[in-house]
């Protein structure tokens, strides 16, 4: 019924790139489990110790990933059949 869509070869992740998306998953899962273990320190103000350690950390977390991901993209490659 539902079928992958399929993906250019160029499109593809790099294994680098792959590499980056795993370890940018596993650092937003610790942060996201220290934020929680922080807040709960103080239980009357958990919400907002938790949005102030985890926001910053998940946007610079994100932003660096994507720095990445774009610093690592190979360059585009010209047709075979034209010459620059």
């Amino acid at each position: 019924m539902f079928e992958p869509r399929p993906i250019q070869e160029e499109r593809r992740l790099t294994i680098r790139q792959r590499v980056v998306v795993v370890i940018m998953n596993l650092m937003l899962l610790a942060e996201l489990t220290w934020a929680m273990y922080h807040g709960q320190q103080d239980p009357e103000n958990l919400t907002a110790v938790f949005l102030r350690t985890f926001v910053p950390s998940a946007a610079v977390t994100v932003l660096a990933a994507r720095f990445l991901l774009r610093r690592l993209q190979p360059a585009p490659q010209a047709p075979a059949g034209k010459a620059p």
